[in-house]
């Protein structure tokens, strides 16, 4: 793969993961921005960026919590699965992964359908 392949492909990853992230930022009312840094993993970045958030609905805002991952679409039952068998210290990581994961898929579908095919 030659550098403009890889640029071009950590240029999609950036959008598709901003894209993601504005459906995050709407979902979940978080006013804070994410910067991505062009030589980190986007997702990455955005699983860090979100895991503490989420930490702090887990602890404060329970409720919230649970009317965002209706929003989300992020079923009760998967939920409760994460809820009933992550390990303490991770449930806040793994509600993020599965968060990041279903926006990720909306924002693919969107870009699928708007025309912008590559990605």
């Amino acid at each position: 793969m030659n550098t403009s392949d890889n640029h071009d492909e950590q240029s999609s990853a950036v959008k598709l993961a901003s894209g993601s992230y504005d459906l995050i930022q709407k979902d979940l009312g978080i006013a804070d921005e994410l910067d991505f840094d062009p030589g980190e993993d986007p997702f990455g970045q955005l699983h860090a960026f979100l895991t503490p958030r989420i930490q702090h609905l887990l602890d404060h805002d329970f409720g919230y919590l649970i009317n965002a991952m209706y929003r989300i679409d992020i079923s009760e039952e998967v939920l409760k699965e994460i809820l009933e068998h992550s390990k303490p210290g991770q449930i806040a990581s793994d509600i993020a992964e599965r968060v990041i994961a279903r926006e990720k898929m909306k924002m693919e579908t969107r870009m699928m359908y708007s025309g912008n095919k590559k990605m």
